[in-house]
């Protein structure tokens, strides 16, 4: 064994009580040619008889685990810059397992290159198992946060050889004593219809230095079929030669299966939704005739039988005639709100200020019947259906009107504002688009908080008919109307002023430019 290839004594002296592991190996064979003392200490547990039996590293490392070796020294040889990384081995030494860093570092003797490398191994971090396998490879399995179902990979392009973490092993089903890999062997796991698409893939990263984001299906070892997500990149010498392909994958199949579960369960709650609306379109159709004839009997009975009836047949009459209008009422209604998402009515630049005086002049008897009072600040210019805009402002007043306080005139308040970015990452909308928000605050009846959602649901009643009168679809119509013009509505009891109405409405519909 050769201690004296340090021949600086200062340099042998700080070497000999370094704190971390150092020995120095033959490139070829793995002989070791010196090693210092905190290298007993921490693979033979300082043992003073085991100089016999220190002679080669390879007694440390897996026959995989070698031939890496031998390529990180030869990589340091050729690019200096690689010697300020590492890799991570897992060396196995005297009944001790340990995961450890080491950077290697070519000895030159009278300034020629010798076949010796200098070792340094960092073992401090063996209580942990790491999921990456170098410094290349411990960026991109950050990227990936997490190391479940996970592997990093490195594929040395000149010798053809491939290096994997356990996760890798796990996620291919291949058993960790297969021996050396190749980017050929690992070739054949990838699923036939994806093969012609992963080597475009392949080519692009080897010859234009393209980073690799992509996600294909592999077939394991054991015949299974899974979904991965692969991140690599292509890392040069210093020469700009390109030297290895380092990578990480993740086996994805879950999140897909459920992904596609989930799209799957819209499509069929899509489906039955617009089973619902053509029942409900075609029952409230079909109710139509019906009820028109109760109506016209109805009247003509009031008509000629009138001055007969008397007692109890006067007010049978009446409540019959006064249920049938009720029906009409809640027919129109129902119908109303299954034609809202089959309109097929484009959308236009529309200005809420002239809904809004619409609006206004047709609810003018009622307005003045209440002395309401309407305040409303400028509104934007959106891309809408007139119609169904017009009949959003109308439910909400109406509504604001109906509920009033006793005794107190109606005031209802409209402003509006530029909905602010960090609340479009609230909802959940898109980013390049701008939303307005409009708020419509009134100073009535209110609601308890409990009934904010309820009161969008189909025929969600919070009073009786004979105090309110209505069909208990007005609201739900108007989230309806929202849901159509890819806005939110949502409302809030202000205690003891009233209740508030707020819609969301973007600038443009996907469809406006």
């Amino acid at each position: 064994m050769e201690e004296t290839i340090i021949d600086n004594n200062f340099l042998l002296d700080i070497v000999k009580s370094s704190p971390a592991s150092i020995v120095v190996v033959n490139k070829e064979n793995l002989d070791i040619e010196y090693y210092n003392n905190q290298f007993i200490q921490n693979f033979y547990k300082g043992r003073k008889d085991v100089k016999e039996e220190i002679k080669s590293f390879t007694g440390l490392l897996d026959k995989s685990q070698q031939e890496r070796l031998k390529a990180q020294m030869q990589s340091v040889a050729e690019n200096s810059f690689a010697r300020n990384k590492y890799m991570v081995y897992k060396l196995t030494s005297y009944e001790l397992t340990i995961q450890a860093y080491i950077y290697a570092a070519p000895l030159r003797d009278n300034s020629e290159p010798k076949n010796s490398f200098q070792l340094l191994i960092l073992s401090d971090i063996s209580a942990s198992h790491l999921p990456f396998i170098s410094f290349d490879t411990r960026e991109l399995f950050f990227k990936q946060f997490n190391n479940i179902d996970f592997g990093t990979f490195e594929w040395f392009i000149k010798q053809d050889k491939m290096f994997w973490t356990d996760g890798m092993y796990d996620i291919y089903e291949v058993d960790k004593n297969i021996g050396d890999l190749s980017l050929r062997h690992i070739e054949q796991y990838v699923h036939p219809d994806d093969r012609e698409f992963i080597k475009t893939k392949m080519d692009a990263a080897i010859q234009n230095g393209e980073d690799i984001d992509i996600e294909y299906r592999i077939i394991t070892e054991k015949n299974n079929v899974k979904t991965i997500h692969t991140l690599a990149k292509l890392i040069f010498d210093s020469e700009g030669n390109r030297e290895k392909l380092i990578g990480s994958i993740r086996d994805v199949s879950a999140q897909r299966k459920t992904e596609e579960e989930l799209i799957n369960s819209v499509k069929v709650l899509n489906r039955s939704n617009k089973d619902l609306e053509e029942f409900a379109y075609v029952a409230s159709h079909d109710l139509q005739e019906p009820l028109r004839k109760i109506s016209t009997f109805s009247d003509r009975l009031n008509e000629k039988y009138k001055e007969v009836l008397t007692g109890d047949g006067i007010l049978y009459l009446e409540r019959m005639m006064a249920s049938a209008e009720n029906m009409r009422t809640l027919i129109n209604n129902l119908l109303e709100f299954s034609r809202i998402s089959k309109s097929t009515v484009p959308f236009s630049h529309i200005n809420l200020n002239f809904i809004l005086q619409q609006v206004k002049t047709d609810l003018e008897l009622k307005i003045e019947e209440t002395g309401t009072v309407i305040n409303s600040e400028q509104l934007p210019f959106v891309s809408a259906s007139v119609t169904q805009m017009k009949q959003l402002f109308e439910n909400i007043i109406n509504n604001a009107i109906k509920f009033r306080k006793p005794g107190a005139t109606p005031v209802i308040t409209i402003t509006s504002s530029i909905l602010p970015a960090n609340k479009l990452i609230d909802y959940k909308l898109d980013k390049d688009n701008t939303y307005y928000k409009i708020e419509i605050t009134d100073n009535g009846i209110g609601f308890e908080d409990e009934y904010a959602a309820r009161i969008f649901q189909v025929f969600q009643r919070l009073h009786g008919k004979a105090e309110y009168p209505g069909s208990g679809i007005g609201l739900a119509i108007c989230q309806k109307i929202l849901e159509h013009h890819n806005g939110i509505i949502y409302a809030e009891n202000i205690p003891d002023t009233g209740a508030r109405f707020t819609f969301i409405l973007p600038e443009h519909q996907p469809d406006i430019k």
